[in-house]
């Protein structure tokens, strides 16, 4: 799951404009990359921070950009599928059941919002994102019932933070046709700049 971005391989396009070839592949590789690197900013970095409240550099970090150069003739963005902690979300806590103590968290989405695994302690002062501690071991007994069942607990001595999504489910959710026209827009755009610089 990725973002390409690339301008489409044209033969004899450096001598129909009259310009050396090398001159006109460093050309291409400067459009790309600025294309590549305006993609992330606008398209996906400020929208899914604006919409989640994550700061931009925690997505700048979690959202990786191979630019182009003379080995490679495209720029790739590629989002990992590792959790962004849930307390760097806007996040809130909503009861579940009656229950005075453990709601279930809310984070901010684009939107809209959407349920975070683990839960928030109503009755704290802070209210933060705590991971749910599964438990895959159990001691199984001869009369044990559901012995393949998954036990959950919260009784962490050290609470742990909940993990929330990640930039790519942020990904799969946002990036649709239409995104992918407007990075090629831009790449066209870039690339006529380059044009323009070199022409007149």
């Amino acid at each position: 799951m990725s973002i390409e971005v690339s301008l489409p391989s044209i033969e004899g396009g450096a001598a129909a404009f009259g310009i050396d070839e090398k001159r006109y592949a460093r050309m291409q590789i400067n459009a790309t990359n600025r294309a590549a690197r305006w993609v992330k900013r606008v398209l996906l970095v400020e929208p899914f921070s604006a919409a989640t409240g994550v700061r931009r550099v925690i997505f700048n970090d979690r959202i990786r950009l191979d630019l182009a150069n003379n080995m490679q003739a495209e720029a790739r963005i590629v989002p990992s599928s590792k959790g962004i902690p849930a307390r760097n979300y806007r996040h809130r806590a909503v009861a579940v059941g009656g229950s005075n103590v453990r709601g279930r968290v809310l984070v901010d989405w684009l939107q809209g919002e959407k349920i975070a695994p683990g839960f928030i302690n109503l009755s704290s002062a802070r209210k933060l994102p705590l991971a749910t501690r599964s438990v895959q071991e159990r001691n199984i007994a001869a009369g044990t019932r559901s012995p393949g069942r998954t036990q959950y607990r919260y009784d962490y001595q050290i609470p742990k933070d909940a993990s929330g999504p990640s930039p790519a489910a942020l990904f799969r959710q946002a990036v649709t046709d239409a995104t992918r026209e407007q990075a090629a827009e831009r790449l066209a755009f870039e690339f006529n700049l380059e044009l323009d610089k070199e022409l007149f």
